[in-house]
């Protein structure tokens, strides 16, 4: 059963996870945030949750196998568990959404109601575990990017595209603010070649080209896949980490990165023996989450200080070489604050 084995296998993926330091979003449903659940006085599960106008996966209610009763009783359908041991990891993962009960988002298997409502209980249970929504990924791979404005008035800033045409890309934004995160490759064994081979080769055009690779799996998948190929990847992802190459980050992470990339201005004032940079921002960081922005200078000589004000205070930082620069002299990059309104480098 693909639950009893997605209870088997997450332990192990986290494990792995955070032998490598290598964060992920977790796309869960809303429902495993549960410890329980009871049917209505009418009979029926969720009673005040909508249904969708046409379900095309099986006959009757759209919640007829719930079966309403305890993590205990049925395992298959409550995880809080997991969850708490995922967020007990020393790497800070991502908790994003799958939707509340697993709808497809296509058109005419939901509606707006139907898709605020399931957005909203996943914010609603998601609360008191002290859990901030951003990120979605939608069932079934259907994507529902015509409710990208309603995703964006719940506070989403990222969900998964599939275009069979892209494998790698810069997170595309929407006019909402919402990103598309395109699919590269989703966890698999090959037949013909070896999959960790595939996906170095995969990470390195990335890397040429600036641009964002995107794995996917689900935890029920055989665990052999997660021994014989996650763990081989992540350990090359770490590589390439280590190298300063490669930045594993969640999807709300990339968002909030691209976003800030997106709204922040500089102006640069040159003086003898420094650099002066004045940050002027619309990032929103309620929406989005606080991040940084990486400044690359090109100075041939590692700067003597760098200081960073923001409104309330000043701290100095430390830049590091841009190893994957291409002009000759080189350069410095420094990671600071979106909140910053000023740098100062001296040289």
């Amino acid at each position: 059963m693909k639950a009893i084995r997605c209870r088997e296998n997450v332990p192990l993926i986290a494990r792995m996870l955070e032998e490598e330091s290598v964060p992920i979003t977790w796309a869960t449903v809303g429902h495993l945030f549960l410890e329980t659940c009871e049917r209505s006085p009418c009979g029926l599960a969720h009673a005040d949750m909508p249904r969708p106008p046409k379900n095309e996966r099986w006959e009757g209610d759209w919640y007829k196998h719930d079966p309403c009763t305890s993590l205990a009783q049925d395992p298959a359908w409550y995880a809080p568990d997991l969850i708490r041991a995922i967020l007990a990891s020393r790497v800070k993962h991502e908790m994003g959404s799958h939707s509340f009960s697993h709808i497809d988002f296509s058109a005419p298997t939901s509606t707006r109601e139907l898709v605020r409502r399931e957005i909203e209980q996943c914010i609603k249970v998601m609360k008191p575990w002290g859990l901030h929504l951003r990120s979605l990924v939608y069932p079934f791979n259907n994507m529902g990017h015509h409710y990208l404005d309603l995703l964006a008035d719940l506070n989403i800033t990222s969900v998964r595209h599939r275009d069979a045409r892209v494998r790698l890309s810069y997170p595309e934004r929407s006019p909402w603010g919402v990103y598309k995160f395109y699919e590269t490759l989703n966890l698999w064994t090959g037949s013909c070649y070896d999959y960790a081979d595939k996906a170095k080769i995969f990470l390195a055009e990335a890397m040429k080209g600036n641009a964002a690779y995107h794995l996917w799996f689900h935890p029920s998948d055989p665990t052999e896949i997660f021994e014989n190929h996650f763990r081989k990847i992540l350990r090359h992802i770490r590589t390439l980490s280590d190298q300063g190459k490669l930045w594993p980050a969640t999807m709300g992470e990339l968002a909030a990165y691209c976003e800030a990339r997106q709204k922040t201005k500089l102006d640069v004032e040159r003086n003898p023996g420094s650099i002066r940079i004045r940050f002027d921002s619309s990032y929103d960081v309620a929406r989005y989450g606080d991040t940084e922005i990486t400044v690359r200078l090109p100075v041939s000589r590692r700067p003597s200080r760098c200081l960073v004000r923001s409104e309330h205070n000043e701290k100095s930082i430390e830049g590091r070489p841009d190893t994957n620069g291409t002009s000759p002299d080189g350069g410095f990059l420094f990671n600071v604050p979106v909140t910053a309104r000023e740098m100062e480098v001296e040289l």
